[in-house]
């Protein structure tokens, strides 16, 4: 059933966004809620789920790829995106019907919202995610053999490309490649699909899901009952309460398809003085506790600045 979000239900999506990736920068998260609330008052924004489309629909994934480049350190004009999706629909000679997200967390759980009312495109409550992967292939899309392109993109220059690619695995080399030409970030469009290949092979509820989160966080009420109504939505655990006490972070270069350098934090649990350690690139991978793993991806891992909630 659509539904006509509101601006409380962005700074609630905000909060949600922030909270699935545990983002060193945060500032395009929030920059980008605030100009969806700024758009939204003269344009109504409506989320739907996807079986409100006909089968054959033409839907589209939008998201941001940075390769280097933090996009607070140089904003989108804002035109990026209608610019992709226009070259998407003159390469295949159709309409786009819909958008969706490309990863339901961090600045790419927030960009659909901006693009549905820069087009007045509805939103679709999916993505091919479920949460952020650093790479582009790793999607339930890509899993039920969905092609990703053609590929748009738009970058910090203005200049814009279309990669005509079908293998995902392809794609991520050469999006990269481009995405470094383009400045560090570009707006793209990709996995161009109908409605019912998303159906049968999107993870549906997801925007629907960071509204929740981020009302649980922003509620006034004690941590304790947010941790609970995490666990009861998400069914999170909490590893430990501690304190960061190293941070070493690894200089030699990375491959191409895995933008950020690795790292590692090792912290102290507070009350138990058990030795926490992260090992981190593009998000948390791996969490020990004296050794022994407590979580490892896909598990979603993610600090909570518990005077902060």
């Amino acid at each position: 059933m659509s539904t006509i979000l509101t601006p409380e239900d962005v700074r609630n999506l905000r909060t949600g966004a922030h909270f699935l990736t545990c983002t060193i920068d945060p500032t395009a998260i929030y920059i980008y809620a605030e100009m969806i609330q700024r758009a939204m008052e003269d344009r109504s924004l409506e989320l739907i789920t996807v079986d409100e489309l006909g089968p054959d629909d033409l839907v589209v994934a939008v998201g941001m790829v940075t390769q280097g480049l933090f996009i607070a350190d140089m904003p989108p004009v804002g035109d990026e995106f209608l610019g992709c999706i226009r070259a998407i629909e003159a390469s295949l000679g159709r309409p786009v019907r819909a958008v969706y997200s490309l990863a339901a967390a961090n600045i790419n759980g927030m960009v659909p919202l901006m693009v549905g009312l820069q087009s007045s495109l509805p939103v679709i409550d999916a993505d091919p995610m479920g949460r952020v992967f650093p790479l582009i292939s790793q999607t339930t899309l890509n899993i039920g053999n969905v092609a990703i392109g053609p590929i748009a993109l738009m970058g910090v220059t203005g200049e814009r490309a279309v990669i005509e690619v079908e293998s995902a695995q392809r794609a991520e080399t050469l999006v990269r490649a481009i995405v470094t030409e383009l400045g560090g970030w570009a707006a793209t469009a990709m996995y161009p699909c109908s409605a019912q290949q998303l159906m049968e092979h999107g993870v549906h509820g997801s925007i629907s899901r960071m509204i929740r989160i981020g009302q649980i966080l922003d509620a006034k009420t004690p941590v304790e009952r947010k941790l609970l109504l995490l666990a009861e939505l998400l069914g999170t655990t909490r590893i430990a309460r501690a304190r960061v006490s190293h941070i070493e972070s690894l200089s030699r270069p990375t491959d191409l398809g895995l933008p950020a350098q690795p790292s590692s934090v090792t912290l102290e649990d507070e009350t138990t003085g058990r030795i926490i350690h992260l090992e981190v690139q593009n998000e948390i991978l791996l969490v020990l506790v004296d050794g022994e793993v407590a979580a490892a991806v896909p598990d979603m891992v993610t600090l909570l600045n518990l005077r902060a909630s």
